[in-house]
């Protein structure tokens, strides 16, 4: 018998957004569960709500919408008629507690119902920093919204613990750390050759992540190390970009995208997963990304920039190794000095923290925050 209503409001698409899909998966058992969203979950039984309707072109509301931005008419700004169409419908479902995944939702869910948690997915107020338009246009925007409504959320979870310190400085309010953890594979490290070392990068073939950076690395490699990249996006002249400048490069390959619910298992078999991630904005410099954790579910040693979230879980197990600084020749260094004998122990410690940095004990604390708002026993 389920024990309350419970709205999970979010500007993404589910089927695509881990994050919410354990959130989802946490409650469901336990909850009547419904979303609103840019598309449904995969989950049987789910009552969805579009969250996001094409308004109709008028020039006359888009001059209407930038001078409010302009003039920090903010609130006014937020509630344009969509939004107030949203609120009308979904305040009459009456929800034991509404879940607000990232800034854009909060003062919706807020209006909806006043127990609400807010899951902060990024650190909104300098998300985007590395873009002037966004910084001349919506960085106060962004900022008014964390600093009149996070303090007003019940509870209030973030990714990473500097990212949950940042908040408390500029809002007032404390974090629960949620990480993007992966679920528990069941997998055992694959054998590393000696002369032929398998490296692999998995994510979104994004432009500020500087992709490139990590192909100019496998110029300073040596000739035993080889570098796949699986890449997803919708910017096909970045990917098309990407592979030219990899051309030259016979120990690179490019590899078309698989389920995201069979990555771990189909990249087993590679020896060590690679990330350098130069610190464009705040979010990349703290970033605790889905694919550190994917590497460990794989049983990957693992590679990095000097990024601190990272570099401190992996230093803390033991996973592999971070480069010096953010360049490419920094990277290759670090690589060109691992021995087959040192990643073998690095897959060895990564299985066993495999067991321990867990989408399941994730699952735990977003159980324990629900029940403790709408105060039932465990």
């Amino acid at each position: 018998m389920h024990k309350g209503k419970i709205l999970i409001l979010s500007y993404s698409n589910l089927s695509s957004d881990p994050r919410i899909s354990k959130q989802i998966l946490a409650l469901k058992d336990s909850f009547q569960i419904e979303t609103c969203a840019y598309d449904n979950c995969d989950v049987e039984n789910i009552r969805f709500y579009p969250i996001y309707k094409v308004p109709p072109h008028s020039l006359k509301r888009k001059f209407k919408r930038f001078f409010q931005l302009l003039t920090n008419q903010f609130d006014n700004y937020y509630w344009d008629d969509g939004k107030k169409e949203l609120l009308d419908l979904l305040t009459k479902q009456n929800y034991n507690l509404v879940i607000a995944n990232d800034i854009h939702t909060l003062p919706l869910a807020l209006a909806i119902n006043a127990n609400v948690y807010f899951d902060a997915h990024e650190y909104h107020p300098r998300e985007f920093e590395d873009l002037l338009w966004w910084k001349l246009i919506y960085q106060q925007y962004i900022g008014f919204l964390c600093k009149k409504y996070i303090p007003k959320a019940s509870a209030f979870s973030t990714v990473a613990d500097n990212i949950a310190l940042a908040y408390k400085a500029y809002t007032g309010a404390n974090a629960t750390v949620i990480t993007n953890a992966s679920y528990y594979q069941d997998l055992n490290p694959s054998e590393v050759s000696e002369d032929r070392i398998k490296m692999v990068h998995h994510g979104a073939a994004m432009r500020s992540r500087k992709l490139e950076l990590m192909i100019e690395m496998m110029n300073f490699t040596d000739d035993r190390f080889f570098l796949d990249l699986i890449l997803t996006g919708n910017d096909p002249g970045y990917l098309h970009h990407l592979k030219k400048l990899a051309e030259p490069n016979k120990r690179i390959r490019f590899i078309e995208p698989v389920n995201a619910s069979s990555l771990c298992k189909y990249t087993n078999s590679y020896d060590l997963g690679i990330f350098l991630l130069p610190p464009t904005n705040y979010n990349y410099l703290h970033a605790l990304p889905n694919k550190f954790f994917e590497f460990i579910q794989a049983r990957l040693g693992i590679v990095i920039s000097p990024n601190p979230e990272m570099k401190l879980l992996l230093e803390t197990h033991h996973l592999g190794v971070v480069s010096e600084n953010y360049s490419p020749l920094a990277m290759a260094k670090r690589i060109n000095e691992l021995t087959p004998q040192q990643i073998t122990q690095f897959k060895k410690n990564v299985d066993v923290a495999s067991k321990k940095l867990t989408a399941e004990e994730n699952i735990k604390k977003i159980r324990k925050i629900v029940f403790e708002l709408l105060q039932l026993p465990a």
